[in-house]
């Protein structure tokens, strides 16, 4: 038996799921790639990162030393 990796539409996933079982063969991986989901997240975390940048400027918040991020206080 040949294993296949493939991308294909969401909304063609289950017409192609079908079809491979009719064939006797095993969807053995089903992975949802979304890269907006991937892009949302790290724009997030740019912004939250630039707001605790601003905070320490304004003095609201303490500012990391060296010894403090990399013993990940």
């Amino acid at each position: 038996m040949a294993l296949l990796t493939i991308k294909v539409p969401q909304n063609a996933k289950s017409r192609i799921t079908k079809f491979v079982k009719e064939l006797g063969g095993e969807v053995i991986s089903v992975k949802r790639e979304s890269s907006n989901t991937k892009k949302e997240v790290l724009l997030k975390e740019i912004e939250q990162g630039l707001s605790e940048v601003k905070q320490i400027r304004l003095g609201k918040i303490k500012s990391y030393t060296i010894s403090d991020l990399l013993r990940e206080k």
